[in-house]
């Protein structure tokens, strides 16, 4: 059983990384053609260029190992299939759980190394591949301003109202923070013109207190210069909008939990934290189909029907998971739910395949 076991599983691998390379180059020269028009009328360096696709490779090995996985499957135990060799498997007692195994467990492996790919080289590519873009086309370094207005953030002590933050100097301008009693009265208000991070505290700059008494009468005092101690430090007030793409897994958890503290809504944010595990372990389930499709079939599935079983699932795949996922990022599905309920449907289809085919 080694010796088939062994087979099998280089025989899978081979053709996973035939398909892998051929998904990926055409992606890639679909990507090429859809980003050279605005890279030569921009008059973009070659070197340039190549930076940009060179750090969009990691996402689109990403995208297009499922599929990858699903052909490697068909045209692996299809070609044994036409071969008779899964006959002659079956009049020697061999039970087809033998034929599974070993794809599944090279499966698992990809998924393991797409897990690695998403959560350390992804992100970092992604903001490289942007920043490149940005550069090029817009003619600006990629930064990291933090520019939106009326930015309100719950702190730990506080509610803080925020006109602009520039995160490069550690400056808040149009700062407003209400200060709560234990029984959620207001007891100060604090306006300031602008706000700067020096030697761990703030200074606040054309700054006014107003303090109010149990009757809410208030009392208002200005400071030309304020230095005030509070809780929160610069990284506490980094709340503009991110993209999922360009975060991991524990970031994107973390920045779940910062914007939900904060009092916003996470529900993007979460569902993409979840698309993280729950994309990357397709290529087990498209292994399971593939497995299915092949074995259903007793003269088993050449290179055409098998190229052809992969797009049409892969598509059909493609567009009920971005669609879920969408309307879990809009709330109309629970995150965890939205993305897992692509992968829990197909997967109940590859088992039903899978046992109804005949031992």
């Amino acid at each position: 059983m080694k010796v088939l076991t062994r087979y099998l599983a280089r025989e899978f691998t081979q053709y996973f990384f035939l398909g892998l390379g051929a998904f990926s180059a055409i992606y890639l020269i679909v990507e090429f053609f859809e980003w050279i028009n605005a890279f030569l009328y921009n008059k973009a360096p070659w070197a340039l260029m190549g930076a940009y696709f060179l750090n969009k490779f990691p996402s689109i090995l990403f995208q297009v190992s499922p599929a990858a996985v699903l052909l490697a499957a068909i045209i692996t135990l299809g070609l044994m299939s036409r071969h008779n060799e899964i006959m002659a498997l079956k009049s020697s007692g061999i039970a087809l759980g033998f034929l599974v195994y070993p794809i599944l467990g090279v499966a698992m492996l990809v998924f393991g190394g797409l897990l690695g790919l998403s959560e350390y080289i992804i992100p970092w590519a992604n903001q490289n591949a942007r920043g490149i873009s940005d550069y090029i086309i817009h003619k600006k370094k990629s930064t990291a301003t933090f520019k939106q207005s009326q930015i309100w953030i719950h702190g730990r002590q506080s509610i803080y109202n925020i006109q602009l933050y520039h995160p490069d100097r550690n400056v808040l301008e149009g700062l407003t923070i209400y200060r709560f009693g234990p029984d959620h009265a207001m007891v100060q208000r604090v306006d300031a013109r602008s706000a700067q991070w020096k030697e761990g505290k703030w200074i606040l700059s054309d700054a006014s207190i107003t303090d109010f008494d149990s009757k809410g009468v208030p009392a208002r005092t200005h400071y030309p210069e304020l230095v005030l101690s509070l809780p929160e430090t610069p990284g506490d007030f980094q709340i503009a909008e991110k993209n999922p793409d360009e975060m991991n897994f524990r970031q994107l958890r973390e920045y779940v939990q910062k914007i939900e503290r904060d009092g916003y809504d996470g529900r993007k944010y979460r569902t993409a934290m979840h698309g993280a595990i729950s994309f990357p372990f397709t290529v087990v389930i498209m292994a399971c189909l593939g497995i299915s499709l092949a074995l259903r079939s007793e003269r088993g599935a050449g290179f055409a029907r098998a190229i052809g079983y992969c797009i049409f699932i892969s598509f059909l795949y493609l567009v009920v998971y971005s669609f879920i996922l969408e309307l879990g990022k809009g709330g109309s599905f629970p995150p965890f739910l939205a993305a897992w309920l692509a992968n829990f449907i197909f997967a109940m289809v590859g088992i039903y395949l899978l046992l109804s085919v005949r031992h």
